[in-house]
């Protein structure tokens, strides 16, 4: 019969004497009067027949014990069965990230795209460096680092999750990256702060949601995914609580609102499609908030293309905070960003949200008054 690790827990011994149950390749699984069970590989060498026991059910698996009875026969230059792939290590990959990385449907999509599609059936112990780089190398020839860079990333770790899972014994992709020439980071562009009213001039005549988008973003000092993201449910009072899972480092995050946000908030409420939608800032699709990309686009079909993205906001914002000398943990802290070791956070568990309050009062008073000489709507 075809064994389970359900059928074998159901197995016993018969009239007190020892069963045994042959899963093929020499791989065997013995019952004795105990109630142990017990993996025994059959080899035959020289006339003989040697019988060794590589382990015990169930804290060796069946799959464990085919991986095991794999190694031996490559050992004895015997036809191996079939082990544990690429794929499981994947799926174990997936099980753990899928609620600890913001990116992780992104980061999976490229996974699936640029490795599993061609690797994913591939025998785990026949991974190899050589085998990666040359699957891979192609991407550093297009230009393509950074892409390079997550992927031998994501790949080292899918591998490391199959050594602590005992599909292997080592990871060979541990040095791997040093194949490869690291890549070029470049700053995403953003203008100076004191040209803020240059950036809000790229907006006079935009469309009333992509204004108030605009000027919210800058405001907030959010990530755009975050911006696009904003329900009503989350603001109370002057205090909008972003929930853990819609922040980047899945951690609950409070925003003060300002006297300008607060404004912007309700002429979003008065749009039409604001007074219908749970978001904020709602997409042409029913039921789905505008597209993180949404500020990005506007800003590369506007002159401000190749000086400004979305992202740039925030540069904008912290550098400001920096020359008004904003003390350093907390111009970080509107960010979003982890400040400290992982011992020190765990003792300063503040937000400073009241002197976050104040700091981005100012820097929302500096946006109305560029908004204003930029000529700008303003709510």
């Amino acid at each position: 019969m075809t064994l389970t690790n359900k059928k074998i827990g159901r197995l016993s011994a018969v009239d007190g004497k020892r069963v045994s149950l042959s899963v093929g390749d020499g791989l065997t699984i013995r019952v004795h009067p105990s109630g142990r069970k017990s993996w025994v590989f059959r080899l035959y060498r020289d006339g003989r027949v040697i019988d060794e026991t590589i382990g015990h059910w169930p804290e060796m698996s069946i799959k464990h014990a085919r991986q095991a009875v794999r190694e031996k026969r490559k050992r004895a230059a015997l036809e191996p069965p079939a082990g544990f792939t690429l794929r499981d290590a994947f799926r174990l990959w997936c099980a753990v990230k899928k609620k600890s990385i913001s990116s992780y449907s992104e980061e999976r999509r490229r996974i699936e795209r640029h490795v599993m599609s061609a690797l994913a059936r591939r025998q785990i112990d026949e991974i190899t460096a050589p085998i990666v780089i040359s699957h891979l190398k192609a991407l550093e020839a297009e230009g393509k680092q950074a892409t390079l860079k997550r992927l031998l990333m994501r790949t080292r770790e899918i591998m490391s999750f199959a050594v602590c899972a005992g599909y292997v014994k080592h990871n060979p992709l541990e040095d791997v990256s040093r194949v490869f020439s690291p890549p070029k980071t470049t700053p995403m562009p953003a203008l100076h702060w004191r040209e803020l009213d240059t950036a809000c001039g790229a907006f006079v005549g935009a469309p009333d949601g992509m204004r108030l988008l605009f000027l919210f973003s800058a405001c907030s000092m959010l990530r755009p995914g975050e911006n696009a993201a904003l329900r009503w449910s989350w603001i109370e009072g002057d205090v909008i609580t972003i929930p853990a899972e819609a922040m980047k480092k899945r951690k609950a995050f409070r925003v003060p609102v300002t006297p300008l946000m607060a404004r912007l908030l309700n002429a979003a409420r008065g749009l039409g499609t604001g007074r219908r939608s749970a978001f904020v800032f709602p997409g042409r699709e029913r039921g789905k908030p505008v597209s993180s990309q949404a500020l990005a686009k506007y800003l590369h079909s506007s002159p401000l293309s190749g000086r400004l993205v979305a992202h740039g906001l925030r540069s904008m914002a912290r550098s400001y905070l920096a020359d008004h000398e904003a003390p350093f943990e907390v111009a970080e802290m509107c960010l979003a960003h982890a400040v400290g070791s992982s011992a020190s956070r765990a003792y300063q568990r503040s937000d400073y949200l009241s002197t976050r309050r104040d700091l981005m009062a100012d820097w929302s008073k500096y946006v109305e008054d560029c908004a204003r000489r930029a000529g700008l709507e303003l709510p």
